[in-house]
């Protein structure tokens, strides 16, 4: 993986980020990472291992329905200009 960086910060309930040099790759390591993170952190807090799991599936399902939404738009949008 290449040397990259992503800032993510939150301002008045709006996630704004930049990043740099980031690949698919280190995007996807990235995130990884955060999933990480969020378990570890909430086990510290006294969640339950399976919850944590059924929360962060939901999180995916949720991000993969939405990346397939906005596909959607973008592919009508291109075949309304042609």
């Amino acid at each position: 993986m290449e040397d990259c960086s992503l800032l993510i910060t939150v301002r008045n309930d709006q996630i704004h980020f930049e990043g740099q040099d980031v690949s698919l790759e280190g995007l996807a390591n990235m995130a990884g990472f955060l999933q990480v993170f969020a378990g570890r952190e909430s086990i510290q807090r006294g969640l339950d291992m399976d919850d944590i799991k059924d929360h962060m599936l939901d999180i995916h399902l949720a991000a993969m329905e939405a990346v397939e939404a906005q596909m959607g738009k973008w592919l009508q949008e291109g075949k309304e200009e042609r």
